[in-house]
């Protein structure tokens, strides 16, 4: 049976032009050999229009975040908390990290949904990780997201990882992302950057704490490749 899913990915204006590429939104949605119902591009502070068309053999739906529109994003999934900004390193701001995918997740129409950067794409697929995936999540409901591999072992966790992944479409529409029970630590010992708890990947952790759910992490045989433009 092959289940219903959709594929969204996003671009600013700084890398727009690369994913705009002839042929490169292709090569990433085919890469994950899966027959995606709707392909979404989220366009952060840029638009579409700015660029060449796509030449593809799917169609593609498109949105458009401006700096205006994220609190109304942010207010509609409750997210109201102040947040740690570093005054050095601007390129991790959180809402830049947090909205392009539950503006995607609005837009989903299928019962899953893959999210992945417009810089990442499988690099092996023995069969199709989303297929995999998706086996996973119907049969274990302690698994918030399944990931493909990213190099090292396969494994279940619960530090996230929002380059690329998929989930439930439902259940991640209605997660708290408003970090329940956190005590505002971002200087953790031995852990990510103090940025990480308010980007979408700390949400993440830390709504499956709260919950007690995981992230389950592939096999090498269904790597990733982050190609960082």
């Amino acid at each position: 049976m092959t289940h219903s899913c959709d594929f969204v990915t996003f671009c600013y204006s700084g890398d727009a032009d690369k994913l705009h590429q002839p042929g490169q939104l292709e090569k990433q949605v085919l890469s994950n050999n899966y027959p995606f119902a709707n392909v979404i591009v989220v366009y952060q502070r840029c638009y579409p229009q700015d660029y060449p068309d796509f030449n593809v053999s799917f169609n593609v739906k498109r949105s458009v975040i401006l700096e205006e529109d994220m609190y109304n994003i942010l207010m509609a999934f409750n997210i109201n908390k102040s947040q740690y900004t570093s005054t050095i390193d601007k390129k991790h701001h959180w809402k830049y990290h947090v909205v392009n995918h539950l503006r995607g997740v609005t837009l989903a129409k299928s019962e899953y949904v893959v999210f992945a950067d417009c810089d990442c794409w499988m690099k092996t697929n023995e069969g199709s990780w989303v297929k995999q995936g998706i086996e996973i999540l119907e049969k274990n409901p302690r698994v918030f997201i399944v990931s493909p591999n990213d190099g090292e072992e396969k494994r279940l966790t619960q530090r996230m990882s929002q380059q690329m992944f998929l989930t439930r479409t439902r259940e991640f529409k209605e997660a708290n992302f408003n970090q329940p029970n956190w005590d505002g630590n971002v200087k953790v010992p031995d852990g990510p950057m103090p940025e990480y708890w308010a980007m979408l990947e700390g949400r993440m952790e830390l709504h499956c704490r709260n919950i007690e759910k995981y992230r389950y992490v592939l096999g090498p045989e269904f790597r990733y490749w982050h190609y960082q433009w």
